[in-house]
């Protein structure tokens, strides 16, 4: 994929609330959305396996960075005979290699200790009395997000299993994982916060999804069949009354008040690449809860969505192959976004483990593109802006995404003439619309200022550039 950028910004004045207008055009980005489940092309790898250790089964299998490490974390790991351990890690040594990855401890019978392990109220609760047989999981389909170097955070899901097997989800918790700087093999600690941060009957925030975007913490947790979103600064990951919730407009304090993102999503990971170009940026890799072994793609320009899901590809095990695949998640750092390429991992179950593959997608010859910034337009003007783009866009062959962080809309299309059309169309449609307004708020304004002629002026220079 290579990227050409008009060199500067078009200086409009210091008058005009919309200050630039950039064009420029991409060339080789995947295609959204993806013709068919048969449009990606996926070379199985193999599970993921130290060649030199023992071989165990187990599931989840996502990865995550820490300290300029990169560690898969994996849940209920099978140790042969020495037992389970409800979730490990293994380091990869070269990120060339996805498939090597290797553990750092195992005790003399072969067993791994978990990252995340039982306190001790919670070995002294296993010992009583009719408690026989029973274990507790700490399950990190979230994955860990790192807040600063070395550091990170993990929000967990605590579940009780009887000996019978019945398991019972009790809530999500949240532990800081750390990196060992005097330890040159990558070994991690765990501390554990106390109590839970969200009980059972709410949304499980952090257990779907998490990442950071510059001073802030996203998570995503389901409830129920729904998915909902969360964020907190990155510095008060454990303090709850930092937390704030999606309610479809804005963020809010109130957590009843969230409304769901997704739905029908089982696992999956949100994550920010360059794949489908430059006006999608968030892109969600995951499995929904109907065990079809398909895996299913998203993208959004926006990190709240919406979410347009699509199936990318049917998911196949090696030693089951005739069971649904689960646990689907991507490693960006796996693979190259700009070939469009991406390393993908799903889970095939016992005897199986954590499959790796390399999927490629089908490529757009070339997306042309048209940023307009509104950093110094009012939120009105801005909000109109919006809304006849959506109109025009969605009426013809170019796409259209606001942003936030700068404010502002992107156009793209791989039909330049649409693209230069639809910023006509835009031009001419907004001077009709906003001349009332424009005439009845004049008092309020610089002389001789006029907001349709200001639009028409910057979008017809834009489109003739």
């Amino acid at each position: 994929m290579s990227i050409f950028k008009s060199p500067k910004k078009q200086n409009l004045g210091a008058q005009i609330p919309i200050d630039a207008i950039q064009q420029g055009f991409i060339d080789g980005c995947a295609k959204w959305p993806p013709e068919s489940p048969t449009a990606a092309h996926v070379e199985v790898l193999g599970y993921v396996d130290a060649p030199d250790q023992d071989c165990y089964s187990r599931d989840i299998g996502r990865s995550f960075h820490l300290a300029g490490r990169t560690y898969y974390i994996f849940g209920d790991t099978f140790c042969n005979d020495a037992g389970i351990s409800s979730n490990t890690v293994q380091v990869v040594p070269d990120r060339s290699r996805p498939k090597d990855a290797y553990y750092l401890d195992k005790d003399s019978n072969g067993r791994v200790p978990p990252l995340i392990d039982m306190n001790s109220d919670e070995v002294k609760y296993l010992k009583y009395p009719g408690n026989e047989g029973k274990r507790y999981a700490f399950w990190c389909f979230g994955g860990v997000v790192e807040v600063t170097p070395g550091i990170g955070w993990t929000w967990y899901q605590k579940h009780l299993f009887s000996s019978g097997g019945q398991g019972e989800l009790i809530g999500v918790g949240i532990a800081r994982i750390s990196h060992d700087k005097d330890d040159s093999t990558g070994r991690l600690s765990c501390a554990r916060m106390p109590g839970l941060m969200f009980e059972q009957h709410q949304p499980l925030f952090g257990s779907f999804s998490t990442l950071v975007e510059g001073d802030t913490v996203y998570l995503w947790g389901q409830k129920g069949t729904d998915v909902f979103l969360a964020r907190v600064p990155k510095e008060n990951c454990q303090q709850l009354h930092r937390y704030t919730f999606w309610n479809g407009r804005e963020y809010v304090d109130q957590m009843h008040m969230a409304v769901p993102v997704l739905r029908d999503f089982q696992q999956g990971q949100i994550f920010k690449s360059e794949l489908f170009g430059p006006g999608l940026p968030w892109v969600l890799i995951g499995v929904t809860r109907w065990a079809d072994s398909m895996v299913m793609v998203s993208a959004a320009s926006r990190i709240e969505g919406p979410w347009d899901v699509r199936p990318l590809f049917q998911a196949r095990g090696i030693k089951t192959p005739d069971t649904y695949q689960y646990c689907a998640y991507p490693h960006p750092w796996g693979a190259n976004a700009q070939d469009n390429q991406l390393l993908v991992s799903w889970c095939d179950h016992w005897p199986g483990g954590v499959i790796l593959a390399n999927v490629r997608l089908d490529s757009h010859p070339r997306t042309h593109w048209a940023t307009i910034a509104l950093d110094s337009c009012t939120e009105q003007a801005a909000h109109s802006v919006a809304n006849r783009a959506t109109e025009i866009c969605h009426a013809g062959d170019v796409q259209y995404a606001e942003f936030s962080n700068p404010r502002s809309l992107r156009l793209w299309s791989t039909d330049e003439r649409a693209l230069r059309s639809g910023l006509n169309m835009i031009r001419l449609r907004m001077v009709s619309a906003n001349k009332e307004e424009a005439e009845k708020t004049q008092e309020d304004r610089p002389r001789g200022y006029s907001f349709s002629g200001f639009l028409a002026k910057v979008l017809g220079r834009g489109c003739t550039e």
